[in-house]
């Protein structure tokens, strides 16, 4: 057996890190590793992030757009085990971009780099940081993006679309790379997910989650437990995976297309 193809790091002895830790698709991923056996660190700029989920989880505060707070964080972390997994799930849609979303002259195009740097800098400001870390150890370890089943279609918010395919390109230039030091790289692109976000930048379209629940596949939206156990899939089981897309989006595409 070559290195390359060395056995997963398992169980307890293995560290997850998450970011966007404290929103509803963090937290069910977290709690999805967790219930796995993983340690899991982390991220998010609310406070709530620290909030105890037992002694196999610990929380830092840091906003993503603030590396050295981002790189201290993980300093600290590194002390609670090898780091087998990153998956980064902060970001979202700005709430302007839902009501300009139909013409791009609505959007400015300070809110457009706005949105470029939430979903898509941000995420390789975790790279970066994670990549010490991560290369300290050995065996089966990943990378996994959050983009968006809206990178992939022919309609949608036009930033953030443009940077959630943007995390599409980061993932096929990170594969080789990567891959050869025993990293694996992939996107999971969920479809429309109902949380307390989605709902608050939505408001001002009462038919919006109605609408979609109708024209996708399954008759229904996405919960981010859906999510977290397609994270927790291609982590930990699904460990001869790279360079891939997984959507998770219960057929809108399929319907929408």
């Amino acid at each position: 057996m070559t290195e390359r193809s060395a056995s997963p790091i398992s169980g307890e002895s293995c560290v997850v890190l998450v970011t966007g830790a404290a929103g509803a698709i963090g937290t069910a991923t977290v709690l999805a590793f967790l219930a796995g056996g993983y340690r899991v660190v982390g991220l998010d700029r609310e406070a709530s992030v620290e909030a105890s989920h037992g002694e196999l989880y610990r929380g830092y505060r840091a906003d993503l757009h603030d590396e050295e707070a981002v790189v201290e964080a993980l300093e600290s972390a590194a002390t609670f085990g090898p780091l087998g997994h990153v998956v980064g799930v902060a970001g979202g849609a700005l709430p302007v971009e839902p009501a300009t979303q139909h013409d791009p002259a609505l959007l400015s195009t300070s809110d457009f780099r706005a949105s470029l740097d939430a979903n898509l800098t941000t995420q390789y400001v975790m790279l970066h940081a994670a990549l010490p870390w991560l290369r300290a150890s050995t065996g089966d370890r990943s990378v996994t993006f959050t983009s968006s089943f809206n990178a992939l279609g022919g309609w949608g918010m036009p930033a953030y679309s443009a940077a959630k395919a943007g995390l599409i390109g980061l993932m096929h230039a990170l594969t080789p790379v990567l891959g050869a030091e025993g990293i694996r790289v992939n996107v999971i692109a969920p479809g429309t997910i109902r949380t307390p976000r989605t709902e608050a930048i939505w408001q001002h379209d009462r038919d919006h989650f109605p609408d979609l629940e109708r024209t996708t596949a399954l008759g229904r939206l996405g919960a981010p437990e859906d999510v977290a156990r397609s994270f927790v899939a291609l982590a930990t089981q699904l460990t001869h995976v790279t360079g891939q897309v997984l959507v998770v989006d219960g057929g809108q595409l399929v319907k929408r297309s």
